[in-house]
């Protein structure tokens, strides 16, 4: 007796993921594919580690198969879907709009989120640093300097010569960070400064190295994306807007599947708001315009783990105990020693999240002689004992977003 059409198995789809494996954006991007395809597949993936320079892969003129995500900028891309007819959702973020079903990250919404956390610390002059003709550094540009000057500040800009990713990836990079640290040195301080990407933000950072302006005290940086090595590896570590790869992803996935099963799509344009700003060493201060109090919190940032005391500041600055003291509390609402501490303890947080270090050589590296000294003070700052907070944020493996 023959089966009912309702026991015959599906076809399994074979969908091809053209999406850059080499940074944390597009292995986020891959996750939320791999969380649709968990929940509504399953589908036959082709997927090659790639770079994000890379271009159309020779085997696809050949492949027949039944759909494709892709991250590629050619408008060979749209011409292939056209001839063939595989449906092809578009994450490109270097040409605005190929004509295919695309799913982007919101790009004024990035530059906005950034300007506003460097607004709630109260600064009063902004800088932007980007990568002019690129629609993503442009549209993060704009929803930056927007947001500025609705808050009634001006704002600088940095326009560099490449154009491209790729021109950033070569030699230019090079000949241009001294333009950079140049215009660095000349920019107003305190001032806050939104870097485009990560990488961005890494070169602006070497140029405030190379003519001796602090970062965060006169310069604070944030990144308009979350390169999590880069910024981890940073000095000082990079604040970050983190966006939603893996949404972007889960997106691209579902629409992908509606429009192989014939399905119309409710949008062929959909566009995903960032998830939050990481907040880090390099905008972790408030806009400081007592060069004094700067320099001194210059100082405790670089050296406060390893041992200092409030007499190694007041030689680093050359004052008085009781100017200092004054200019603290009239500035920062905090004593010298309050800061020394609290620079230990983000210290001590981080080594608790990310290493299985023991106490004892947590305590150490974070400045402290003792470990019931740190945890005691780690308990008054934090209102928990530092096992318990290294079981409650110890470091996990990201888990792909969901409907």
């Amino acid at each position: 007796m023959a089966k009912p059409l309702g026991f015959l198995k599906r076809k399994t789809p074979e969908v091809a993921l053209l999406v850059e494996t080499s940074t944390t954006y597009g292995r986020d991007v891959l996750s939320g594919i791999a969380a649709y395809v968990r929940e509504n597949g399953p589908w036959s993936v082709k997927l090659e580690q790639r770079s994000i320079r890379e271009g159309m892969p020779n085997w696809l003129r050949r492949w027949r198969g039944d759909g494709i995500i892709s991250r590629l900028p050619l408008l060979e891309m749209a011409e292939f879907s056209r001839r063939t007819g595989i449906p092809v959702i578009d994450m490109n973020e270097q040409i605005a709009d190929l004509g295919l079903p695309l799913v982007f990250n919101d790009q004024q919404a990035i530059g906005r989120i950034a300007a506003e956390h460097l607004l709630e610390r109260g600064f009063k002059q902004f800088a932007y640093i980007g990568q002019r003709g690129g629609f993503w550094s442009d549209g993060r540009w704009e929803g930056f300097s927007t947001a500025v000057a609705q808050a009634g500040y001006p704002c600088y800009e940095f326009v560099g010569k490449g154009r491209t990713m790729a021109d950033y990836q070569r030699r230019i990079w090079e000949t241009e960070t001294p333009l950079v640290a140049q215009w660095v040195a000349d920019l107003p301080k305190p001032i806050g400064v939104m870097a485009c990407n990560a990488f961005r933000a890494c070169q602006l950072l070497d140029a405030c190295r190379q003519v001796g302006v602090a970062v965060p005290e006169q310069v604070a940086v944030i990144a308009g994306d979350e390169e999590e090595v880069a910024c981890r590896m940073a000095i000082p570590a990079l604040s970050a807007v983190v966006n939603s790869g893996r949404q972007i992803g889960y997106q691209a996935a579902r629409m992908l599947d509606r429009l192989m099963h014939g399905q119309p799509l409710e949008q062929t344009k959909v566009f995903i708001p960032p998830e939050r700003v990481i907040t880090r060493q390099s905008t972790d201060i408030l806009a400081i315009n007592d060069p004094l109090v700067a320099k001194a919190l210059e100082f405790i940032r670089h050296y406060a783990c390893q041992g200092i005391q409030v007499e190694d500041v007041l030689q680093a600055v050359d004052v008085s105990r009781s100017t200092l003291q004054k200019r603290f509390r009239q500035v920062l609402g905090r004593t010298i020693h309050d800061l020394i501490l609290k620079f230990r303890i983000q210290r001590v947080k981080a080594l608790l999240a990310e290493t299985s270090l023991p106490l004892e050589e947590v305590a150490e590296r974070a400045g402290f002689k003792y470990v019931q000294y740190m945890s005691e003070v780690f308990y008054q700052q934090m209102g928990i004992r530092p096992g318990k907070f290294r079981l409650q944020h110890r470091l996990q493996p990201k888990i792909p977003l969901v409907k």
